[in-house]
């Protein structure tokens, strides 16, 4: 958030409204370019190389999340905001708090795939 430019806040913003634009109505392909897009940009703004390489490997589990049908057919609107105002929290270079709501969307995504995916249980 303190490295952002306004550059990648602006595309940081842009990405965000486009997963708002796109999380309902099943258009899932959609809203993934969005996603991934947003993903892109907060690695490649944290100034960090190594971070910013990371940018296919977040890529491809999104998109292997979206089309191994690991997601529901509209993302959860809570965790959509969330990437909202994670935007808000960069632009405003508030790491604190973006850092925290990246947490939560993090901690959503793993409780989404135990909704989707559940453990075994023992018989």
């Amino acid at each position: 958030a303190v490295r952002a430019t306004p550059g990648q806040c602006a595309a940081l913003t842009e990405a965000a409204l486009g997963m708002v634009s796109t999380s309902r109505g099943h258009q899932l392909d959609a809203y993934l370019r969005h996603d991934v897009e947003f993903h892109r940009i907060v690695l490649n703004a944290s100034g960090n190389e190594m971070f910013a390489r990371l940018g296919d490997v977040v890529a491809e589990v999104l998109t292997g999340r979206t089309q191994h049908a690991v997601m529901f057919p509209d993302p959860d609107p809570a965790a959509v905001t969330l990437h909202v105002q994670v935007a808000e929290a960069v632009r405003e270079g508030d790491a604190a708090r973006a850092e925290s709501l990246t947490r939560q969307i993090a901690v959503g995504a793993l409780e989404e795939l135990d909704v989707l995916d559940p453990a075994p249980t023992d018989p």
